[in-house]
């Protein structure tokens, strides 16, 4: 059998060890190289989390101006039996001057860890806290002065088929812009924020 042991457990076994080694055994040189490596190790160990899985989810992306954060992906199923994913964002201004913010129509993309595409404009899907800009209007009025934030939610669908089951990790893309009012029913493009995230982990299904 193959035994493993968690980060107490292996910091506890460290401890043990540095306190029954004996002292005469070793120079005092070498007992200072030897503190020095188990301090390390015990240092990476206390850093360490009890779900490895955890220490490699991506949680927050940044732009020039924009900050985004995930605050959370929540699988689940409709009466039906179809793919319901709910993808909850904040973004904030990190500039000192206020922005205009809309969705770009149709940029959002999710994609879990078995292969399955998830769409927020199919299947029932939506997009909420935002409003929605295309290639022919776009909202100057939807303001997110210095410092502020906003919530965003995508609820992701997709038609499952008997037997295919959503997966645990998730990558999303979502493109935001920033748009000025000129007047007499002119909108300019500032700029775009793609924002991504890679092997985002679901929080719970």
């Amino acid at each position: 059998m193959k035994n493993t042991f968690s980060a107490g457990t292996s910091l506890a076994f460290l401890l043990t060890v540095a306190s029954i080694a004996p002292a005469n055994a070793q120079s005092p040189d070498q007992l200072r190289q030897e503190n020095a490596r188990l301090k390390a190790r015990i240092e990476a160990l206390q850093s360490q989390r009890c779900d490895p899985d955890s220490t490699t989810v991506p949680v927050s992306w940044s732009g020039d101006g924009l900050h985004a954060r995930i605050d959370s992906i929540r699988p689940g199923l409709n009466n039906h039996d179809d793919a319901r994913i709910s993808v909850t964002i904040t973004l904030r201004n990190t500039t000192s001057t206020p922005m205009a913010l809309n969705y770009q129509s149709r940029s959002f993309s999710l994609v879990d860890d078995v292969g399955y595409q998830y769409s927020a404009h199919l299947y029932g899907g939506s997009v909420k806290g935002i409003p929605t800009a295309n290639s022919s209007s776009a909202d100057t009025t939807a303001i997110l002065g210095p410092g502020s934030s906003r919530t965003v939610t995508f609820i992701a669908a997709r038609s499952m088929n008997r037997g295919q089951t959503i997966g645990r990790r998730f990558d999303m893309n979502a493109t935001f812009i920033q748009v000025e009012d000129l007047g007499q029913g002119r909108v300019r493009k500032v700029r775009d924020y793609p924002v991504a995230f890679t092997d985002a982990r679901a929080s719970s299904l």
